[in-house]
């Protein structure tokens, strides 16, 4: 075998070990999804907390909600009161 072949083989020969070293698609694939779920899970315990927390707020509205009617309620029963009493008042909403 002359030299040239040599060289030609031994280029081939390198080529394939660094071919072979590569990561397949696989690979990348676990890798990126490693990187992503590892920068997407803070942003994920961040939106749950945002939920968790509008869902309370939902709560407290809801809960403001029959207490604003309740409050219209007793205000209207004050007014009735307050004119068959014949006092003219204001209550300041």
């Amino acid at each position: 075998m002359d030299q040239n072949t040599k060289d030609i083989l031994e280029a081939v020969n390198f080529i394939k070990e660094k071919v072979e070293q590569l990561p397949t698609k696989d690979d990348v694939r676990a890798i990126v999804e490693e990187v992503v779920d590892e920068k997407l899970r803070p942003i994920h315990a961040s939106l749950t907390e945002i939920n968790r927390r509008l869902d309370t707020i939902e709560e407290h509205y809801g809960n403001l909600k029959g207490v604003t009617k309740e409050i219209d309620e007793i205000r209207g029963e004050v007014r009735v009161i307050q004119k068959h009493l014949g006092i003219e008042r204001k209550i300041v909403a």
